[in-house]
């Protein structure tokens, strides 16, 4: 069996930064908990090596990140995720008196800087991204002049009074279904302004999707169920080989043989918060079978 290992694999620098931020909390405030609100990273198994460093991952679909804060014990040391987080949060955080240690990925803070300027000088800001997402909630919040699409439908919707408004986008998008909603949003508002803001990270694993070979029979694409960019990775491969089969699994003990059984070509991709050493144990457990 041909084994296909598609490049870049590892985590992106936004990650690493958020991963390392989280441990230099845990060392810093021994014997005290040290809280992390909502996934740091959409990966569950490092969210579980957090787990083993005493890291308490505080999350509840139910509850919104601000119940969740104001749940937390006064003083807590609490860490904002790589996604970025609600504006609310930070003064929830003041007068709680917490510790705060802010992972939010450089690319998405530079987001914002981008959208508050575009408000501050009273323009109206379409923002492309997946509704519930912590990022998209995130760039939301900044003010009620921020309209979050996610589809065409939404576009249809969609009224301003801004002839030029910006349009932005959440960093982990598809290449393709972004250009595809770039397209609707100038039919209807032509004077809009662009702004293609896909992360450089999720750009390169985008484009080693695109490439790969042509006589691929299935693809393992690794990375959390709940990963954004995970998700583009596993649309785009489906796109650019229909005849192949995409598979999404977060690590190795989701290789089964049923699945292997008479082929000669499998490519394994991997999303930006998937750990260098899970690709390469997926890799090792193919080259076993």
């Amino acid at each position: 069996m041909n084994i296909f290992i598609s490049r870049p694999h590892g985590y992106c620098s936004g990650v690493i930064r958020a991963i390392n931020l989280v441990k230099k909390a845990r060392q810093k405030h021994v014997g005290v908990p040290v809280f992390v609100l909502g996934s740091i990273v959409h990966n569950e198994d490092v969210i579980k090596e957090l787990f083993s460093f005493g890291i308490t991952t505080v999350r509840d679909l139910k509850k919104s990140p601000a119940q969740l804060l104001k749940e937390l014990p006064d003083q807590a040391v609490v860490v904002f995720t790589a996604h970025g987080h609600e504006v609310s949060l930070d003064e929830i955080a003041r007068q709680k008196k917490m510790v705060v240690y802010d992972a939010t990925c450089p690319m998405v803070t530079t987001n914002h800087r981008i959208i508050q300027n575009e408000l501050n000088n009273n323009h109206q800001v379409i923002y492309i991204g997946k509704k519930n997402h912590p990022e998209a909630n995130a760039a939301k919040s900044l003010g009620d002049n921020v309209f979050l699409i996610e589809n065409n439908e939404d576009v249809n919707l969609l009224e301003l009074v801004d002839k030029s408004p910006l349009v932005i986008n959440q960093t982990t998008l598809s290449q393709t279904e972004l250009a595809a909603l770039h397209t609707s949003i100038i039919s209807k508002f032509s004077k809009a302004r662009i702004a293609d803001e896909i992360c450089n990270a999720t750009r390169l694993r985008q484009q080693a999707v695109l490439a790969l070979p042509k006589e691929t029979e299935l693809v393992y694409v690794i990375g959390g169920v709940n990963s954004s960019n995970t998700a583009s990775l596993a649309d785009m491969a489906r796109k650019t080989l229909p005849q192949a089969r995409v598979i999404r699994i977060l690590n190795a003990d989701e290789i089964y043989k049923k699945d292997l059984d008479g082929l000669n070509y499998v490519a394994v991709v991997s999303g930006a918060s998937t750990p260098l050493e899970t690709t390469n144990r997926v890799v090792e457990e193919l080259k076993r079978r």
